[in-house]
């Protein structure tokens, strides 16, 4: 059944709308986005391995994309259309892809693998792969794919160019050396599969001693390859689980077993869970797995329609819903010793749930939160540290909302506490201060949310052998050194107003350079080299947005991309020491018609004194004396895009670019809240960035839009009730009835609002009954008396996070009020709108909108009159 576009429009005095595929045509010829006209999309990028050659691919229209595949260094290109999912072999010598085969009436497009040689350009062609990678040794190509009814695996070798074939593939696994592959193969007529194990270097197969059986999770480690064996008892329906383990030990293949190990010792309740994935202590020594408690078969239950939402429930039924599946599979934290035979349960139904295994497996964090459940804030909980061999439980943290975490090698556990940073010292038991010694701050200064507790800068990791805490303030980077609490500040951003964050994935290196993330307080953004002795290198800095650096694994150079507001993303080579840096594809054309401005940063206070920015983008062939009408685009903290590139795009509303092209100036400013007053916060910040961008002179201060969607679509709601500077509001899926949005569900996740109002988003610390006050002042709905400005607001009528019956209270207020407002709503629609037809409408709708209160242009009749109900509609 065809969804229909547009279900609703309410206006004051009148009834419904129907669809506006009409205006759709008639916007599409009278307003052009110039999309895909002079920007094409940067999509992705890699180098190869050994740096010589580029991949890439770029949009250039709807549905219309290009892989380019580019030596580096003499320009040489391969491009194919609609390919995707590019691959470099180790070696660099070969790349894999996937691309459009034939064309066929039933089934669509079908793909197929292309291997290109680079060396020659030699092309080679397999159908029927839903998935390709090369081996480390770049020896051969391995290419899974459905032939009939089951799957199979080829194995072509690159340079030999012949195929091995493994049929009735059930699951594959290499082992971390790409020296052998094991299989679980399924044997026609029989359930089940067997596993075998194909060394590589000569196709011999090892048929280890299992039986036939359903087997899943297969996983190949450096401490051997486990699976999970999904066994038959004596009642059909209901299966056990065991653990297998087959490990090299001096050359011989050495077999274990869970259950077996386990003999009599597994509670008859209890059983082995499928869900939880086995996994390695880092020495190997220890395999963790999970118990889960049997259910109990019988008589399946008549389903009975009606829920039963008692006071209490520990969860609301929603919530029980939404995790049901969830709450099923988890279970309880066990480890084995398949060496000693050996197993033992640590955590149970004592504990709600295990937080972090240490790397060394020696010690497991469990928390418990049952004691201070029901949660309607941030969960409460107590922290514990458990002794793996051994049970014993140490109390580390009690009735806190707090996280603690392992050190790199489980010698610490760690965490935030009292505005410092905490180690416990696992083997002595002692608690070390990391922080206290200096007078920096450490907690998040711009922290504004309603959780008492602020978080801190974060965490850069831990040295080899636990040795050295590295932590970040506002701007630096600090060392602590854990024997001798001997500190160090590593970086020098604070003076020069910079900040600096590791870009470094992993382990700490060693006194080894790696790269930093820099932003500047004047939106600059960058790429520094960190040295080990302070000596820090700048590599890019500028008023761009930089995307992805991507390395050659076996050269020092790199890919990186480049952009700003007014220039769509250009990809660059560098070499290692960012000295050579020159472009490789640009994704912007020149026009004759169309000039851009570079943004600017606009720097204001808020009535408490807060020093905050918002970025101010140009309307499209800026003159100069000449006044333009301002759309001013809420949600938090935008002043961050002040150096990024939108896309423009009839499909997106929100989209800034497209106003931009339409001759609007476009201003992001930023948002500081005060708890409890989320609203008033919001107009008091708005209010007076406008006020100091209006001293410009160019912006006509009687043609201001005001736009936001979700939380920024509560705040355009609120804000036109405190002032009337706004000559036109459009507010997409708005909180407008802060009482009854409290008192609602967020179905996305089943959970009651009450946890988002006072932890999250909307930033009231207390219940509505506890400053009611707050609540009704911070409400559109209840300040609707006072709104002097026109407002569109925009739903889907199945929006499971704001219910559009939000959308629904301020209409019918403003239409009592006699005040002019607007409600569209989509049928099937989210709280994004998300179907082609209604996304082209939506965006429509709101320029037209826009265009008839801030430019005079001639209003749609739905603007003016709406349109009557009728059958047909």
């Amino acid at each position: 059944m065809k969804i229909r576009r547009l279900v609703i429009v309410f206006l004051v005095g009148i009834g419904l709308l129907g669809k506006g595929a009409e205006l759709c045509a008639a916007e599409k010829e009278k307003r052009n986005y110039h999309e895909f006209e002079i920007w094409h999309k940067l999509l992705e990028y890699e180098i190869s391995p050994d740096g010589e050659w580029g991949m890439w691919r770029i949009q250039y229209a709807m549905g219309k994309d290009s892989l380019h595949i580019c030596h580096l260094r003499s320009g040489k290109e391969y491009r194919y259309a609609s390919a995707s999912m590019a691959e470099f072999a180790a070696n660099s010598r070969w790349v894999a892809f996937s691309k459009p085969g034939n064309h066929g009436a039933s089934s669509g497009i079908a793909y197929q693998t292309c291997l290109l040689d680079l060396t020659s350009g030699v092309e080679k062609i397999f159908n029927g792969a839903e998935s390709f990678s090369f081996t480390k040794d770049s020896h051969y190509l391995l290419l899974k794919g459905r032939a009939k009814t089951t799957m199979e695996l080829n194995l072509y070798h690159l340079e030999k160019k012949f195929t091995k074939t493994i049929a009735n593939l059930h699951s594959c696994v290499l082992d971390p050396a790409h020296q052998y592959l094991a299989c679980l193969c399924e044997r026609s007529g029989n359930s089940g599969s067997h596993l075998e194990i194909v060394n590589l270097s000569d196709f011999s197969t090892i048929f280890p001693k299992m039986e036939q059986a359903e087997y899943e999770k297969l996983k190949w480690d450096s401490w051997g390859l486990t699976l999970v064996k999904v066994c038959s008892d004596s009642i059909a329906v209901h299966p056990g689980v065991d653990i297998r383990v087959l490990q090299n030990i001096k050359g011989k293949l050495h077999y274990n077993s869970l259950l077996e190990d386990m003999k009599d010792g597994l509670p008859e309740n209890m059983e082995v869970s499928k869900f939880y994935s086995p996994h390695w202590s880092a020495d190997g020594k220890i395999l963790f797995f999970s118990l889960i408690p049997k259910r109990q078969m019988g008589a399946i239950p008549q389903k009975e329609a009606l829920d039963i939402w008692h006071w209490k429930d520990r969860e609301i039924q929603s919530r029980q819903k939404n995790r049901y599946y969830a709450n099923r599979a988890k279970g309880f934290l066990c480890a084995w010793w398949p060496e000693e035979k050996r197993w033992k349960q640590i955590a149970d139904s004592t504990f709600s749930e295990v937080a972090a295994i240490a790397p060394n497996g020696d010690y497991v964090l469990v928390v418990d939160d049952k004691p201070y459940q029901p949660h309607y804030r941030e969960p409460r909980r107590d922290w514990y540290l458990v002794h793996t061999a051994t049970g014993q439980r140490t109390l580390l943290l009690e009735n806190t909302i707090l996280s603690a975490f392992f050190s790199r090698e489980g010698k610490y556990v760690y965490y935030f506490k009292d505005k410092n940073w905490w180690a416990y010292h696992v083997a002595r038991g002692k608690l070390i201060n990391l922080t206290g010694q200096l007078s920096v701050e450490w907690s998040d200064a711009y922290y504004d949310g309603p959780i008492d507790i602020a978080p801190s800068f974060g965490v850069a990791g831990w040295l080899a052998g636990d040795k050295e805490f590295w932590c970040y303030d506002e701007y630096d980077i600090w060392s602590i050194d854990l024997a001798t609490l001997k500190t160090k500040r590593l970086t020098q951003g604070r003076e020069r107003g910079i900040v600096f964050r590791s870009m470094h994935r992993g382990n700490l290196p060693v006194n080894k350079e790696f790269l930093l993330r820099a932003k500047g307080r004047d939106g600059q953004t960058g790429v520094f080299r960190y040295h080990p002795k302070g000596q820090h290198r700048q590599l890019l800095y500028g008023p761009y947005n930089y995307s992805r650096l991507v390395k050659a694994e076996t050269k020092g150079c790199y890919l990186f991309a480049r952009e700003d507001n007014i220039t769509s993303a250009e990809l660059f080579y560098a070499d290692e020491e960012f000295r050579a840096i020159r472009s490789v594809v640009a994704t912007q054309r020149q026009s004759d018609s169309l000039r851009f401005r570079k943004s600017e940063l606009i720097h204001y206070r808020n009535s408490r004194g807060q020093e905050l920015k918002g970025a101010l983008f140009y309307p499209v062939n800026y003159q100069e004396g000449k006044q333009y009408p301002m759309i001013v685009h809420l949600y938090e903290l935008l002043s961050q895009r002040l150096n990024a590139f939108t896309y423009p795009s009839a499909r997106e509303t929100y989209n800034m670019m497209n106003f931009v092209l339409q001759g609007y100036f476009v201003f992001q400013p930023d948002i500081r809240y005060e708890v409890n007053h989320p609203g008033e916060s919001a107009a008091d910040c708005v209010i007076a960035a406008v006020r100091e961008v209006l001293k410009r002179g160019d912006i006509d201060s009687t043609n201001l839009g005001l736009l936001g969607h979700s939380w920024g679509a509560y705040q355009t709601a609120y804000i036109i009730s405190q002032t009337s500077m706004f000559a036109a509001a459009v507010a997409g899926a708005p909180l407008t009835n802060m009482v009854s949005m409290y008192n609602s569900i967020y179905w996305e996740n089943g959970r009651s609002n009450q946890e988002m109002f006072e932890t999250g988003q909307a930033r009231f610390r207390l219940p509505w009954w506890e400053i009611e006050e707050e609540y009704i002042k911070n409400s559109p709905v209840f300040q609707a008396q006072h709104i002097q400005t026109p407002l569109l607001m925009v739903f889907g009528a199945d929006d499971r996070a704001v219910d559009w019956r939000q959308g629904l209270e301020l209409y019918i207020t403003m239409r009592r009020l006699g005040k002019p407002c607007i409600l569209i709503t989509y049928e099937g629609e989210g709280h994004t709108i998300g179907l082609l037809e209604n996304m082209l409408d939506q965006t429509s709708r709101v320029m037209d909108y826009f265009n008839y209160y801030l430019k005079g242009e001639q209003p749609g009749r739905w603007i003016l009159e709406g349109k009557k109900y009728s059958l047909e509609n």
